[in-house]
């Protein structure tokens, strides 16, 4: 009789799931996205983008056709067989390899395709161009911006070799994550005893992660956060295995609080998890060792606090604001450009379990991974760290690490075939949209909203007149200065006395004539860059053409340029 409803509903899934393909099937032919557009037009009584959701359509009707012919698949050749043979365990090693080295040649062709410096990027890169080494040394960078030193020393080395550009700036994030799934594969063999099934889907997890893909390719420290806190692991697991002496740990460890700021928090969680195993086992030789080590950590930051952080904590706080807890919710969400991790939050319930399951067997560890946690939290939560996505970019990784231990331990106490099989259908649905959505980083999806502005740059290079002028969007000043070569007149194709400066963005969001505006009608002829335009252009280009005419010139991902012609007869209006 189980016999029988098992054939049914297996019978009755690959129906349905035939006619689901068949529609996706449908769904791709533009008349009939067409048709559904105009339907949405006439019960919802307003205008819908057609291009926009005509591509939104055909995307996720080829991600759910992957989706429902995979499923097809499994129950065509029996689920249950599938599972568990171990042949399914070589496929996914070999598809794992693949998957990884795909995510590299994805990485790769965004180098070369070379994204604009996004606002944040350019204003950090003014300090790295603008100041020799000696002169970087000198607290605080330029325009408020935030580095750890020896970050912000290793890309002016290499900008110094392969000279400036976004390729050798972004070059040590591209390095980093390379270093982060060789360190993950080691600590997971060695610390966890993973077998290489479980170290495959860890490691095209991380390499298929959007956070991981973006910040591997932005000239920002963070994805070294995600590399170095998973070398202060590797490096607890080594000293736990005797094979770099406490000294030598400590060396290292003061190295990496160059290079990251969240560090000092897995730092101390190791040394203090080695501290506290040292009084259980009244070991008053090595606690005195580990007092002296965690003492010398501690002054070293201070003093590095002290010294390079400290001139910028203010200004930090007043950016990033107080934390809320509610913020936890987001926090594989790092808000820029399309790098929102958030399907990681379907891992968290695993990890905790694999984390429960290690408890019980008392890891050293996992155990110091927590004391960290914990002390990064209580960090966040008395208003010294901030909850941002972006500067817990270590957070995914140890997820991950978790996250087969978990599912084991899932398997173990669950008996329901159905559920295993549901949750495995899971799983492989994630690891296939993931590495779809890898893909989409070569075309548009690499690029950051109202930030693309060379494009703009190249054309007014190209076509500005003796009569002509730029005005440069305050917030696109650090981006266009880059590209015009900072503090190098020679090699300017714009010259000083042709650009414009913006000075006050909130002017553009009012509708009357203020400074900002009237620096532009003054001129009779104006290129206008906008970058990074969130406050609102809208109402400012408005009261422009009053006076004149307007024309949108190009707009390369929602980042304009505009060209602005005095109208003669109002000239004298404003």
């Amino acid at each position: 009789m189980d016999l029988l409803k098992k054939e049914k509903l297996e019978r009755l899934l690959k129906y349905g799931l035939v006619l689901a393909i068949v529609f996706c099937c449908i769904l791709l032919l533009p008349q009939v996205r067409k048709l559904i557009i105009q339907i949405g037009e006439k019960v919802l009584g307003r205008g819908l983008s057609h291009d926009y959701w005509m591509n939104k359509m055909k995307v996720y009707s080829l991600y759910a056709m992957c989706f429902f012919s995979f499923f097809l698949i499994l129950i065509i050749i029996n689920v249950d067989r599938l599972f568990s043979s171990r042949y399914i365990k070589k496929i996914f090693i070999f598809a794992s390899i693949g998957i990884v080295i795909m995510s590299f040649i994805v990485r790769i062709i965004m180098y070369i395709k070379c994204r604009s410096l996004w606002l944040d990027e350019a204003m950090l890169a003014e300090s790295i161009i603008s100041k020799n080494l000696f002169e970087l040394l000198k607290p605080p960078l330029m325009n408020t911006q935030s580095a750890p030193v020896l970050y912000v020393i290793a890309v002016k080395f290499i900008c110094l070799i392969l000279g400036y550009s976004e390729f050798s700036l972004r070059l040590f994030s591209l390095l980093i994550f390379l270093g982060l799934l060789i360190c993950e594969m080691i600590l997971l063999k060695r610390a966890f005893n993973f077998d290489r099934f479980k170290i495959a889907f860890v490691v095209s997890m991380t390499a298929l992660l959007p956070s991981y893909i973006w910040y591997s390719n932005e000239f920002k420290p963070y994805m070294g956060d995600a590399f170095f806190i998973v070398l202060i692991i590797l490096l607890y697991f080594f000293y736990t295995q005797r094979k770099i002496k406490l000294s030598t740990l400590t060396i290292l460890y003061i190295l990496i609080l160059g290079f990251s700021s969240p560090a000092i928090f897995f730092i101390g969680g190791m040394l203090f998890s080695e501290f506290f195993i040292a009084i259980f086992n009244k070991n008053k030789k090595q606690i005195a060792y580990i007092v002296i080590s965690g003492t010398s950590v501690l002054v070293v930051f201070c003093l590095y606090y002290y010294w390079w952080m400290q001139p910028v904590s203010e200004a930090m706080r007043r950016y990033w604001g107080i934390p809320h807890v509610k913020e936890i919710l987001q926090i594989f969400n790092t808000g820029v450009g399309n790098s929102d991790s958030s399907i990681i939050m379907f891992f968290v319930p695993f990890a905790f379990l694999g984390i429960i399951f290690f408890g019980k067997l008392k890891n050293k560890i996992v155990f110091s991974v927590i004391l960290s946690l914990l002390f990064a939290f209580l960090a966040s939560f008395t208003g010294n760290w901030p909850l941002g996505g972006r500067l817990w970019l270590f957070l995914p990784a140890i997820i991950l690490f978790f996250t087969p231990i978990g599912l084991d331990f899932f398997y173990d106490k669950i008996r329901s075939k159905i559920i295993k099989n549901i949750m495995f259908f899971l799983f492989v649905a994630i690891i296939i949209y993931s590495t779809i959505n890898c893909f989409e980083y070569i075309g548009d999806k690499m690029y950051f909203s109202q930030q693309e502005i060379n494009p703009l740059i190249y054309y007014v290079q190209k076509n500005i007149k003796e009569d002509e002028k730029l005005y440069v969007y305050p917030q696109a000043k650090f981006a266009f200065d880059f590209k015009n070569n900072f503090k190098n007149t020679k090699n300017r194709n714009i010259t000083k006395d042709k650009i414009i400066y913006g000075k006050n963005r909130n002017e553009w969001n009012e509708s009357t004539v203020g400074n900002e505006l009237l620096s532009i009608l003054e001129n009779k002829k104006t290129y206008l860059i906008f970058q990074h335009y969130w406050v609102g252009i809208e109402r400012g280009l408005s009261v422009l053409q009053n006076y004149g005419n307007l024309t949108k010139v190009m707009d390369v991902h929602d980042t304009p340029l505009y060209y602005f012609e005095i109208n003669e007869s109002k000239d004298k209006e404003y």
